[in-house]
């Protein structure tokens, strides 16, 4: 064999070993990749759970009278009684979910969190009492614009109710199990903030 194919074959040799080396010890991206969009949607479905149901009965009364020096009774004036029975779901809109990941640390991080929000509110409304004025009676928009106060009253009520806070309470539970699972599958995960838990133990 001529020099110049020995120098031919050993080059050919060399790259072989190259690309056989490079095969095997090349950095598996595409599995990191699925690892972490897997983990992403994991942590997700979980805090899809996050939900605080409330029930909610309301009497709700509406009065109107034509604007008369000397009201009418019985003939200008008209109420309504209306019986809200309605059930709201408070949780968490994750499209406000922020979450990043670093497959090189094997970290996730949620940037922030969401506020719970009212994700449903079914209603029911009886009119339990509708007296009107022989002169003034409820139009069928009158009537769904009552209604629709109604439900704007129960969504304010929502706020006192100490739903939004037993949401948060659950989270924070929740997030707990959350760390378990990742941790579980070689993951860390990272809170942009400080739980009630985590200060409630600094406090203790």
């Amino acid at each position: 064999m001529s020099r110049i194919a020995r120098v031919v074959v050993l080059l050919a040799v060399a790259l072989l070993v190259f690309f056989i080396t490079r095969e095997v010890y090349r950095p598996n991206e595409t599995s990191e990749v699925v690892n972490s969009t897997i983990m992403l949607e994991r942590v997700r479905t979980v805090l899809k759970l996050v939900t605080v149901e409330g029930e909610f009965n309301e009497l709700y009364d509406h009065a109107d009278s034509w604007n008369w020096r000397y009201a009418v009774p019985g003939f200008t004036e008209k109420r309504a009684i209306l019986r809200v029975k309605a059930r709201v779901s408070v949780g968490y809109d994750l499209e406000g979910l922020q979450l990043t990941t670093d497959e090189r640390t094997r970290t996730i991080t949620i940037q922030a969190p969401p506020s719970p929000s009212v994700l449903s509110l079914e209603h029911d409304i009886d009119y339990y009492d509708l007296n009107e004025g022989l002169f003034n009676h409820f139009d069928e928009r009158e009537l769904t614009r009552i209604s629709n106060k109604a439900k704007e009253r129960i969504r304010d009520q929502v706020g006192t109710s100490g739903l939004y806070e037993v949401a948060e309470e659950q989270r924070d539970e929740l997030l707990d199990l959350l760390r378990t699972l990742v941790e579980s599958n070689g993951w860390k995960l990272e809170l942009g903030w400080e739980s009630k838990d985590a200060r409630s133990r600094l406090k203790g």
